[in-house]
């Protein structure tokens, strides 16, 4: 867009300097045709200051074209006077002059028009130049109108305000653009014809002629990371689970309030920079962990640590390490569960069965223990005269038939005990402190 303006008033600026070369030449020759040669000469200062201004490469030359030609004609119509010779020289001379000042100034500005042209249409920033009063948009870049999702010929065809999604935060950066002259990144939603609106961070000053120039930048996505990360965090540290964040050295960086709790902690800071290690019941769990961290990125299992006051307590612990995009470790994630009051419950239910098995094997033997003496009873009472003999007989055998169903139960009892002793690790050699996923577990 600003080529063919260029280009256009370039073309319109060399008609003007034809004619007026043409009017001046015109003029100068009906003066020196009537001796007259003291005004008519300033009226080349005109195209020549047009053509080195618009044309800085080829004004010098231009003017010394002007300047031979307006001296053919005073030789031609004057003669060859020396005084007017001389002062149509000088005349000349300063032709020249002003045209080299006026091509050095106007190519000097060329390049800096072109480096900061430059500059405003290959920003990574969307640049607008915007009429203070009107608000209509005036130019913008490539960067500004794609942003936005329209073309540069859509984009100066909508005023400025109605970009703003929120009227109140236009009024404001309007009222601070007014007052103090510019706004510094300012975090506004801006209307998109694509995606309904994007976030914008605005920076805008005032310019003369009641113009103010605009600078966006889109922090959409930085918004979606920020809303997410404030998420995530709000999640963590409100989560019913205890976790930590530690760095790759295993140092505590972050702990969330579930995490002070279960330790009976007053305050993150008396975690913040302490060795993971610190809080553990023994140096070599603690040590199995990191070692398998470091070696897997994970562990999992369960662990003794030691509260505020030193006393020992069960957690279910997950340790992960966790990666960025690349796969480079960043920190470490631990997450605990207090399975105290579960392990404190198992005790106590295999006290319980171990004390029903030992009455069990009582129970066994108990049986025997009275089929002994009541067969020394019946063979005791075999001696015995009469009826008394056949009574304690009768008894003996009432009381053998209800051991009989005791054994019966004894039998049954057994499957019991093969059953407590296959699903609940009671009456065997090995331990109930058994190794879960990749982590082992501790006694305290």
């Amino acid at each position: 867009m600003f080529v063919e303006r260029e280009e256009s008033l370039s073309n319109l600026w060399l008609f003007i300097v034809l004619n007026t070369t043409v009017l001046a030449l015109l003029i100068n020759i009906l003066s020196l045709h009537y001796g007259n040669n003291d005004v008519a000469p300033n009226l080349f200062y005109i195209p020549v200051v047009i053509a080195a201004y618009w044309y800085p490469n080829r004004g010098p030359l231009f003017a010394v074209i002007i300047s031979l030609a307006y001296m053919g004609m005073v030789w031609y119509f004057l003669g060859p006077i020396v005084s007017v010779l001389v002062a149509s020289s000088v005349t000349c001379y300063v032709l020249i002059g002003v045209s080299v000042v006026v091509s050095s100034l106007a190519t000097h500005m060329r390049r800096n028009e072109v480096k900061y042209r430059g500059l405003f249409n290959h920003s990574q920033a969307g640049v607008g130049l915007i009429d203070l009063g009107t608000l209509k948009i005036q130019e913008v870049n490539h960067r500004f109108s794609t942003m936005l999702g329209h073309s540069e010929e859509e984009a100066i065809l909508i005023p400025f305000g109605d970009l703003f999604m929120d009227a109140e935060k236009r009024d404001i950066f309007f009222r601070n653009l007014k007052t103090h002259g510019s706004v510094e990144n300012y975090e506004v939603r801006l209307r998109s014809k694509n995606e309904g609106s994007r976030w914008m961070l605005i920076s805008a000053g005032t310019l003369p002629e009641s113009q103010f120039v605009a600078n966006i930048i889109d922090i959409t996505d930085r918004k979606h990371a920020e809303l997410a990360l404030l998420i995530k965090d709000h999640a963590i540290s409100s989560s019913i689970n205890a976790i930590t964040i530690l760095d790759l050295d295993f140092r505590i960086t972050y702990t969330n309030q579930s995490m002070l709790k279960l330790m009976e902690y007053h305050h993150e800071n008396e975690f913040i920079g302490r060795s993971a290690g610190d809080f553990f019941n023994s140096s070599q769990q603690f040590d199995e962990v990191r070692d398998a961290v470091t070696g897997n990125s994970s562990w999992f299992g369960e662990r003794v640590l030691l509260k505020y006051n030193k006393s020992p307590f069960y957690v279910l612990l997950w340790v992960n390490m966790v990666r960025d995009d690349t796969g480079t470790p960043i920190c470490i994630m631990a997450s605990f569960i207090d399975i105290t009051d579960r392990k404190q419950m198992e005790a106590v239910k295999r006290e319980s069965l171990e004390q029903i098995e030992k009455n069990i094997e009582q129970f066994a033997i108990l049986g025997d223990h009275i089929r002994n003496p009541l067969a020394v009873i019946v063979g005791l009472s075999s001696m015995a005269p009469g009826d008394i003999t056949d009574k304690i007989i009768l008894q003996a055998r009432e009381i053998d038939r209800i051991v009989t169903q005791l054994d019966k139960g004894w039998i049954e009892s057994e499957n019991v005990r093969g059953f407590i002793k296959k699903y609940y690790m009671v009456g065997t050699n090995g331990s109930d402190e058994t190794d879960t996923g990749t982590g082992g577990i501790a006694k305290p």
